[in-house]
């Protein structure tokens, strides 16, 4: 290879890393503001909304305020570390907004659930490690054409279906009502069915098939919410209907005969079942 081919592929491979200052600024206030939801302890008085006659209760405190801010952060964060790429060119930065802020969000309810346990504080240190880890990968898969890019694209794949699990045990966990999980699930599957699909096909915007995977997610969700499981089960089989019924649009997209899309993704979908009862 000619020394200047040899240089220009070098500087391709090195080159789209994000400012360290940037990373490094995001990830400390997040991880602060973590801290200090953990670490400040006020009393809360119970309130409850009126919806159509029915009771709900909910929570209007440092906690809630915190987690709608640390997704804030993240959101304004990721944009801000994401604009300095070089092969940004007028792209749009939102889809890449989508999992980063999510995922600090679900973080922030399951250390909420985790509020008594000793070891939390290992917990938020993951947490942050996980938030880095999610915001880098975005910033690598903005450019398709970087070696990176497959690896960055099956990482976030995999932390968008991790975040499901992660939000359907912590919902579980708690023993919200149906009204108040329902929701939460919908918003979840919703963002990450989108995310996951912006990265594994060649859709921009796949909202038809965003909703429609939420429908089928939220059937299960619902129907598992009244059956004696515990909660990493529930999340094991909801986690199982996302992934099966996502591959199905996958393969349709990629047009895959219709029995054969649908059996390649009820082997998985029955497969999480199974699971999900040995692990109930």
């Amino acid at each position: 290879m000619p020394a200047n081919r040899y240089n220009s592929a070098m500087k391709k491979m090195t080159h789209d890393l994000p400012n360290p200052e940037r990373l490094s600024v995001v990830v400390a206030t997040i991880m602060l503001a973590y801290a200090v939801s953990q670490a400040i302890d006020l009393p809360t008085t119970p309130t409850f909304l009126n919806i159509g006659g029915i009771i709900v209760p909910y929570r209007f405190d440092l906690v809630f305020i915190v987690t709608i801010v640390v997704a804030g952060l993240t959101a304004t964060g990721t944009d801000w570390i994401i604009r300095d790429h070089p092969a940004l060119a007028g792209k749009a930065t939102f889809p890449h907004l989508l999992l980063p802020t999510l995922s600090a969000w679900i973080l922030s309810i399951s250390l909420n659930n985790l509020a008594n346990v000793p070891f939390r504080w290992l917990v938020l240190l993951v947490g942050g490690i996980f938030i880095l880890i999610v915001i880098l990968a975005e910033y690598i898969v903005l450019n398709r054409e970087d070696y990176r890019a497959p690896i960055g694209i099956a990482l976030l794949t995999a932390i968008a279906y991790a975040m499901l699990l992660a939000l359907s045990v912590a919902l579980e966990s708690t023993d919200q009502r149906l009204i108040v999980s329902m929701p939460a699930i919908a918003l979840g599957t919703i963002v990450l069915s989108m995310r996951i699909l912006q990265l594994q096909t060649a859709s921009s915007w796949p909202w038809l098939e965003s909703a429609a995977s939420t429908l089928f997610v939220i059937e299960i969700a619902a129907a598992l919410h009244y059956l004696p499981l515990t909660p990493l089960a529930s999340g094991v089989i909801i986690l199982g209907a996302l992934f099966s019924v996502v591959n199905f649009i996958i393969s349709l997209a990629e047009e895959f005969n219709f029995g054969r899309a649908v059996f390649e993704s009820a082997i998985p979908f029955f497969l999480a079942i199974l699971l999900g009862l040995l692990v109930n």
